[in-house]
């Protein structure tokens, strides 16, 4: 999760430098020079190039954080002998979420393993029925 915000925040910091780089050259408008009078008696037209001082805004790269509620983690188990434990599917690899299933099952014969998969982005989450009897549970997810 730190890695993340410190890839954002490093793209936020190169973007910004790269605007103020690219708003930073010299003004590049050319001068108008004064056409010949169609009469002697007519006033001349003098225009004069002031360069501007630019001013950028810009945001805060950390961005806003929002207050979440967090809550503590089940302790560990000390071993899978006799405990429920479901593996749960929704758009996880068609490929390694299987071979993974046949394969606790095959490492650890004394343990009970219920699976389900779901398709769909929608997270797979255990009914309130489900969840008192596992011990454990084990998501694969996907992108």
């Amino acid at each position: 999760m730190k890695n993340k915000g410190f890839i954002a925040l490093g793209a936020s910091i190169a973007l910004l430098l790269v605007l103020v780089l690219t708003g930073c050259g010299p003004a590049t408008t050319t001068p108008s020079t004064p056409s010949a009078p169609s009469t002697p008696s007519a006033p001349q037209v003098v225009t004069k190039t002031v360069e501007v001082e630019k001013t950028f805004k810009a945001l805060n790269p950390a961005g806003i954080f929002i207050p979440v509620e967090t809550k503590a983690l089940a302790p560990r188990l000390d071993n899978f002998d006799g405990k429920t434990i479901w593996v749960l599917q929704s758009e996880a690899d068609p490929v390694i979420m299987p071979a993974l299933w046949e394969r606790l099952q095959k490492d650890y014969p004394k343990t009970t393993w219920k699976r389900t998969v779901t398709s769909g982005t929608s997270p797979v989450r255990l009914t309130a029925e489900e969840q008192k009897t596992a011990q454990a549970d084990i998501c694969g997810i996907g992108w």
